[in-house]
């Protein structure tokens, strides 16, 4: 099967291309290698839950929409009420926690992601890929 690749947000390919041996982890490696490929090449139109709200303390979550739009909220049985919608992963990774009434600590998804290690994330939850909870 021959699947077209999906053209990046110029700030996402030049966030990826900088990432490119700066990692500070294996986990951060693992996450950006993990999105892009996402992104050029996995499309979800019933949603790719990256971080679940009920897997981390501070009820974080982020999910990818279509190939490169997030949703990042907060919060457990909030029905959507805190949530920021980002067009592409800088913007999400931009987005301050604590201006956003998420945390209680000054950082950006992306600080946040790196204190957690990316261990919060999980790359198996493209819904569209999800047959009774297992891949397909």
């Amino acid at each position: 099967m021959n699947i077209e690749k999906n053209k990046l947000w110029d700030i996402d390919e030049k966030l990826f291309l900088s990432m490119k041996g700066n990692y500070i982890s294996t986990n951060e490696e693992n996450f950006f290698k993990n999105i892009q490929y996402k992104q050029e090449y996995e499309c979800t139109a019933l949603n790719d839950v990256i971080v679940s709200a009920y897997e981390n303390k501070d009820e974080i979550y982020v999910i990818r929409e279509i190939f490169e739009e997030y949703i990042v909220g907060h919060g457990i049985g909030t029905n959507g009420a805190y949530e920021e919608h980002a067009m592409n992963l800088s913007e999400a990774l931009a987005l301050n926690l604590k201006k956003l009434g998420y945390i209680d600590r000054d950082l950006t998804l992306w600080e946040w992601l790196r204190e957690c290690d990316y261990t919060v994330v999980n790359y198996e939850r493209n819904y569209d890929l999800l047959e009774n909870g297992k891949r397909s």
